[in-house]
């Protein structure tokens, strides 16, 4: 009987799902960008040998090579796979150490014998299938993930058009939350100026005839989005197909929130709807690498808040004790 499955063990589980869907995403690139497939599927598997050793309570030495684990672990239960695996381990060294690239077989080889490991142990081990742990659990921001649960929702049932939207909003999320910065934050390094409003003057829509504004509002808008995505690390040609897959949904003033549902919208697949889920999870772990930085300007702007005003200003003067710069070493010489 297996034993129940504590959060961190599910989070790392997630990860594991993680590293595995970012080889199958390394897999589709040209070569020789897509080599760093093997590096993942290799990493992953590693990963969740290590967790399972752990869930089993078998020690693993330190610094272990990566095929004596299963022998390791084989007294409490047989690891399978070791002749694929050892396969995938030999086209990792030959990469890493000797710079030999993998051929396209060798890459969707080790796709294949990573994913039937997976679908053989983990329902054993852990009593759950990989594909059941939700990569969400990884995420940081609370509102994306709500979004996210949302819309799989809809996905669960077949609506991928309604699941899409939701994607799309959870994505609008992201970025609004380190536009906006944390709490109380005035302000934001990913802010980027003011955001245009539709109470903006001079109004330049419809038939103002403000032609030149109107591109430069245009223009001005999608280049914040483009700053604030590049500057989160987010990839920005994930990002554009993305906006092709997903419908670009509008709220409006009394909360409504709809999109127009066009041809190629309705036909959005299964898959489709996976790889938009995964590039919102995977731009929300990259954007995680600015909670730090939002934590920052919160404690700066309320410590700021609470002084006594106005704040105290003082002048630059130079070194403490500014030394004799009339003669120096050059003019010596």
């Amino acid at each position: 009987m297996t034993q129940p499955l504590d959060p961190l063990t599910v989070q790392r589980l997630a990860y594991v799902r993680y590293l595995y869907r970012e080889g199958v995403e390394q897999s589709r690139q040209p070569a020789p960008l897509r080599s760093r497939a093997i590096t993942s599927f290799h990493d992953a598997v590693e990963n969740f040998i290590g967790l399972a050793a752990q869930h089993l309570g078998v020690d693993l030495k330190k610094n272990a090579e990566f095929l004596s684990y299963w022998e390791a672990i084989k007294p409490v239960f047989e690891l399978p796979k070791k002749d694929q695996m050892k396969r995938l381990n030999d086209a990792r060294v030959a990469l890493k150490h000797n710079g030999t690239f993998p051929s396209e077989h060798q890459i969707e080889q080790a796709r294949e014998t990573v994913v039937d490991f997976f679908t053989m142990v983990t329902p054993k081990i852990f009593g759950i299938e990989l594909d059941t742990i939700d990569m969400v659990d990884l995420l940081t921001q609370h509102e994306v993930k709500q979004l996210l649960r949302d819309a799989q929702t809809h996905a669960d049932i077949g609506d991928y058009v309604q699941a899409m939207a939701g994607l799309s909003l959870a994505f609008q999320a992201l970025l609004t939350i380190y536009q906006r910065g944390n709490g109380s934050t005035r302000g934001s390094a990913f802010n980027f100026g003011e955001r245009l409003s539709a109470l903006d003057e001079p109004c330049v829509g419809g038939t103002s005839g403000l032609k030149r504004l109107e591109k430069l509002g245009s223009f001005m808008e999608i280049t914040q989005n483009t700053l604030m995505t590049i500057s989160l690390g987010i990839d920005y040609p994930s990002m554009a197909r993305f906006h092709i897959l997903t419908p670009e949904v509008h709220t409006y003033g009394n909360g409504d929130k709809r999109y127009i549902v066009g041809k190629t919208l309705e036909e959005v697949t299964s898959d489709d709807y996976d790889w938009a889920r995964h590039f919102v999870i995977e731009s929300g772990l990259r954007a995680a690498k600015a909670d730090d930085l939002q934590v920052m300007e919160k404690k700066r702007w309320e410590a700021n808040w609470k002084a006594k005003n106005p704040l105290p200003e003082r002048s630059w003067t130079g070194p403490v004790e500014p030394e004799d710069r009339s003669v120096t070493v050059f003019d010596v010489l």
